[in-house]
């Protein structure tokens, strides 16, 4: 074995190209798994994390549906009730006037009431703090890495921004730097009291929360708990907040991570393409070795160890960049998830022995696995048969009709997955691994059968330039299947990917075009829970109601409610004849806009009632301080701005049942005859410093660049599946070309010109891109149906129209044939400057 391990590593270093790229496809196959799981797994983590840091011991959460709890129901449990173990919490954002970028957090608790129900951590700032918290007024605590960027230190202030109002804040001293907390989970973090917050935030007498102390006799309190709390109001653990938070991001996280595991699929064929070349290259070496006397176990050894280095070396290559490509992905994921789900208050990558862990073993079994087809290839037959050239061409080609057995196997069970499947996300992009899969084992077959109609098809007259392509194409099928099929699979998958953004783009497009009914929007953005938005919010609406150009208004307040046990997000209404046309409905009753005014009718978006099984005629129970409110579903209409999905109804109705908590926006439709600009500046002196008002054309413009950086991970991901593929393609073609050195060599001393065997490899390389480029196309158009028809579908509940592009299908074609053209250059010009005695030398 120490022989044969010499013999390995001499090969293997005389052939350093191939070695340097299968060392790179398994990096960055490795790198792109590495960076989705730590990004996901950080910006999640990030959340909760900070959420128990921040709870203590606290193991319920009492929340309000909408408006913020009354302070006064605090007082009610703790004093008339007698329930200890409770504390009050306020919860906000803030912008700081120094970076207005940067949003930081307000956690406020009672320094009188928290102790018991806090961490090591917490008590010891309360010991320490809790006195001056209350007693000096704006007086906060932060972290010093958040002090030290906005250039404070204890007793110097610094001015944030809530709502309309300017505050000015007192650092009173240093959260502090304890083990058992990460710093990051700290940073943009303020700490005071509730008197001090519901000033800043414009909440008094509100609460964001009340956290429940556990206790021994924790069953009894709580069911005290609940028999006490308005109809409005639930008592949530805080465990199942924090998996109903996961649950809410699943599907985008298994969508990214479907994306990471192509690239790593695609590294996979690049070392399946590598170490089958080693060992076709070495076929000679090792029939002479197994006719000197090594077995066959001590090859398929020495083809292992071999992989587990490259797999060891590659893989911590790969863990090694893929943490630094983590840092670049992060800011992405951490957008998308801040747009679509919850605000994840900092962007620090989270390393954990178990990513490290999961990505050694993906990226060794990875290696390992793609190696085991070729390993077995070198040990499967005696030492005559090993040292016969002729009898590797002759096993494949009776390996052909095996493969396309199986082919069809793959792609039948590909079929079944997604038809016998309901909603399940994971079988949809099971199918589409079965599918690529399928169609690879596909390609030698159909390239050796399309090879010998290429070659019936040319005149008998052609000269040999022209016939010999296609005749070396189909008789090295061993080597040129493999590269057909990796090509194949990487520009299939660069046109799925496109085609479905694409559609998924034009799409958006459609539905923002159609919804954005009205000439002007105003954003009423502030505090919910504030005590006097409503009554600003109303004033504001009849302001503009009175303006001269203002034909009709309409609004929309986004609020949440609770749909029995669950927080939803509604949509309030009040609309216009113009406004209601903006509605695509999938489903929907007769009359549905008379019925919608009726006090037990409701919209749901196509999300919603994709994901919770709402069908047209079902009824809905919303908790309201009165007890439940049963209303019917009359209308399920298309809405993109979330895959969670929400409730719509109209403001006549909500106003019956829940507080008045003003508006989210409200849309102004102009006069025919008025000029847009002057009345957006009329518009512009009555908003205050945190409202806004934009034109139809400047949401639209925004809405789409906010797609855009949503689908940049999507992009990113892609284009380095499609630089791994590449890799491959080009690692490939370029073995197969040097191993034909002998061959070429022979043509050269026959006549051939060093320009003839440059066209020759051209031509050769050339139709190998072409056929792979045309087998991609109906893969990639099959790709993208499943992953819009299926994937997202199951994923999120959107209805997308797949949207032919020809633009997309010709770059999948020109990229397939300059990738093959690309792999026969250096060859070419190897072979142009080789003699042909040297190319006719035996190695």
């Amino acid at each position: 074995m120490s022989l044969l391990n010499k013999a390995s590593r001499n090969f293997l270093y005389r052939h350093p190209w191939q070695l340097g790229l299968a060392l790179l496809g398994i990096t960055l196959g490795v790198a792109v798994v590495v960076s989705i799981d730590l990004t996901l797994d950080s910006s999640l983590n990030a959340f909760i994390q900070t959420t128990r840091t921040l709870s203590g011991k606290a193991s319920h959460r009492i929340s309000a549906s909408a408006g913020g709890l009354d302070e006064k129901l605090y007082t009610r449990l703790r004093v008339k009730h007698g329930i200890h173990g409770l504390t009050p919490v306020i919860e906000g954002y803030v912008a700081a006037v120094a970076d207005p970028d940067t949003l930081l957090k307000v956690h406020a608790f009672d320094p009188l009431t928290a102790s018991r129900l806090q961490s090591d951590w917490q008590q010891q700032n309360t010991a320490t703090y809790g006195r001056g918290l209350m007693t000096e007024p704006n007086s906060v605590l932060i972290s010093r890495r958040t002090a030290a960027k906005f250039g404070v230190k204890i007793g110097e202030h610094f001015v944030i921004e809530s709502r309309d109002k300017r505050h000015e804040l007192t650092v009173l001293g240093w959260l502090p730097e304890d083990e058992s907390v990460a710093g990051e989970l700290l940073d943009n973090l303020l700490i005071t009291d509730i008197a001090t917050a519901q000033e800043i935030l414009g909440m008094i007498g509100k609460l964001s929360a009340i956290h429940v102390y556990s206790k021994a006799d924790q069953d009894q309190r709580l069911k005290r708990i609940k028999q006490y709390l308005p109809n409005d109001v639930l008592l949530i653990p805080l465990e199942n907040q924090q998996a109903s938070l996961r649950q809410m991001t699943q599907a985008f996280s298994l969508n990214l991570t479907a994306l990471g595991m192509l690239s790593l699929l695609v590294g996979m064929f690049l070392i399946y393409n590598t170490m089958t070349f080693l060992v076709i290259q070495r076929r000679r070496l090792i029939g002479c070795l197994r006719a000197m006397g090594v077995t066959r176990r001590q090859v398929f050894r020495l083809m292992l160890s071999e992989a587990l280095w490259l797999g060891l070396i590659g893989t911590t290559l790969g863990i090694a960049l893929g943490i630094m490509l983590g840092h670049g992905l992060l800011r992405l994921v951490a957008g998308t998830v801040n747009l679509f789900y919850f605000h994840v208050d900092q962007t620090a990558l989270l390393i954990s022995p178990q990513q490290i862990g999961k990505a050694v073993v993906l990226g060794i079994a990875a290696t390992l696995l793609a190696v085991l087809a070729p390993a077995w290839e070198a040990t499967r037959h005696s030492p005559r048969l090993t040292l016969a050239r002729s009898q590797l061409e002759s096993s494949m080609h009776r390996l052909l009709l095996s493969a396309a057995g199986l082919a069809v196997l793959l792609l039948m069970s590909s079929a079944a997955l997604v038809l016998w499947t309901d909603q399940a996300v994971l079988p949809g992009l099971i199918s589409i691994f079965l599918m690529l899969f399928g169609f690879a084992l596909l390609m030698p077959s159909a390239t050796y059968g399309l090879m010998r109609l290429l070659e019936k098809a040319l005149p008998q007259t052609s000269g040999v330039l022209i016939r010999l392509p296609a005749r070396m194409v189909r008789a090295e099928i061993s080597r040129t299947g493999l590269a057909i099929a990796t090509l194949m699979i990487a520009v299939a998958a660069a046109i799925g990917m496109d085609l479905m953004i694409g559609s998924f783009r034009q799409t958006v497009s459609d539905w923002l075009q159609t919804s954005l009914r009205a000439d002007l929007y105003v954003s009423v953005a502030g505090n919910d829970e504030a005590a006097d938005k409503a009554r600003q919010d109303r004033r504001l609406r009849d302001q503009l109601a009175a303006l001269p150009d203002v034909a009709r208004l309409s609004s929309v307040l986004r609020t949440q409610l609770f749909v029995g046990e669950q927080r939803t997000r509604v949509s309030v209404f009040e609309l216009n004849e113009q406004a209601k046309q903006g509605f695509i409905f999938k489903q929907q009753i007769p009359d549905v806009w008379k019925a919608f005014n009726r006090q037990d009718t409701i919209f749901v978006t196509e999300p919603y009632a994709y994901h919770h099984h709402v069908h047209l005629g079902d009824k809905l129970k919303l908790r309201t301080a009165d007890g439940e409110q049963t209303v019917k579903v009359i209308a399920i209409y298309a809405d993109y701005s979330g895959d969670q999905g929400h409730l719509t109804m109209s403001r006549d109705i909500y106003r019956q049942y829940w507080p008045d908590l003003g508006y989210s926006g409200i849309g102004i439709y102009a006069r025919p005859e008025a000029d847009r600009q002057q009345l957006e500046a009329r518009i512009n002196a009555l908003l205050k410093p945190y409202q806004t008002v934009n034109s139809e054309k400047a949401i639209y413009r925004t809405s789409m660049q906010m797609f855009a950086r949503t689908f940049k991970i999507t992009e990113t991901l892609r284009w380095l599946a499609a630089t791994i593929a590449f890799i491959g393609v080009f690692s490939a073609l370029m073995a197969l070309q040097f191993e034909r050195t002998r061959q070429l060599g022979v043509l050269r001393a026959i006549g051939m010109t060093p320009w003839q065997i440059a066209r020759l490899i051209a031509t050769e390389t050339g139709l190998l891109g072409l056929l792979a480029g045309l087998m991609a196309l109906p893969v990639g158009l099959l790709m993208a149906y499943v992953l819009i028809t299926v994937v997202y579908k199951r994923s999120f509940g959107w209805t997308l129209t797949l949207h032919w592009d020809a633009q997309v299908l010709a770059q999948g074609m020109l990229l397939a044939l300059m990738a093959a053209l690309l792999a026969g250059v250096l060859p070419a010009i190897k072979m142009a400057r080789t003699r042909p005695a040297e190319a006719l030398r035996n190695e």
